[in-house]
């Protein structure tokens, strides 16, 4: 994935719940040469996997389907059959790892040639609240989770700018595709992300793709704003 052109690394999240909505920042994506979007529960919810396959397909886009599965192995992989039958079928899955090793590994073998991709921990927990839950520091129990996708047959894993370094660092996880939320160029708002690094810091520490929502979709011009990273991200990689 590093080989990609600049701008197919940056993947669009599309975070809606109406469709002229979702239509528009798909437009957006198009015309800007991205490669792909991300697909959500938001707009899933408001609409069905079937819409978000079809938007993806209709204006040429790769999709992933940031579906965060969490359930016992069999429905977990009942629900990455259905979503990976659809007629334009996902480039990913997402899945939380804490569903368990055998659930992600079930989970890979239904998905094939998809790449199913762990979410460890959420990009919106902050740090103090990771170590008083789990009794680790945010990067040991990223480490954990991500070591587990790896042991599991996972193809990939989501974490944050934060720890990106650390996964592509160790030998057991560093060939793992590594999607990253959380990323904001300087002087963006963080939103409610708790764990936040520079894009460019992302792609230098071994991020293959990076998950851009509001620094575009709520910018005045979405599609200037779009550009606009593909030339802070050139001098990157």
């Amino acid at each position: 994935m590093s080989e990609l052109p600049t701008r197919e690394r940056i993947i669009l999240a599309i975070d809606a719940s109406k469709t002229e909505d979702a239509e528009r920042l798909a437009g957006v994506a198009e015309q800007a040469g991205a490669r792909f979007v991300k697909l959500g529960l938001e707009l899933q919810t408001a609409t069905s996997w079937d819409y978000c396959a079809d938007l993806a397909g209709r204006h040429g886009l790769d999709w992933v389907a940031d579906a965060k599965l969490d359930d016992i192995p069999n429905t977990v992989a009942g629900a990455v059959k259905n979503i990976a039958s659809k007629e334009h079928a996902p480039f990913g899955i997402t899945i939380h790892t804490k569903a368990g090793i055998e659930a992600m590994r079930l989970s890979q073998e239904e998905a094939g040639d998809i790449l199913m991709l762990g979410v460890t921990e959420l990009t919106s927990i902050p740090a103090e609240e990771t170590e008083a839950r789990y009794g680790l520091t945010r990067p040991e129990l990223v480490t954990v989770l991500a070591r587990d996708a790896a042991i599991a047959g996972l193809r990939g894993v989501v974490a944050s700018p934060k720890e990106v370094g650390g996964i592509k660092s160790d030998p057991l996880t560093s060939e793992l595709f590594a999607m990253i939320p959380g990323t904001r160029s300087a002087g963006a708002d963080s939103h409610d992300q708790a764990n936040v690094g520079t894009p460019t810091a992302a792609i230098r520490d071994g991020a293959d793709l990076l998950v851009i929502g509001r620094q575009i979709s709520q910018a005045e011009d979405p599609a200037q704003a779009y550009e606009n990273l593909v030339v802070e991200l050139e001098g990157a990689v």
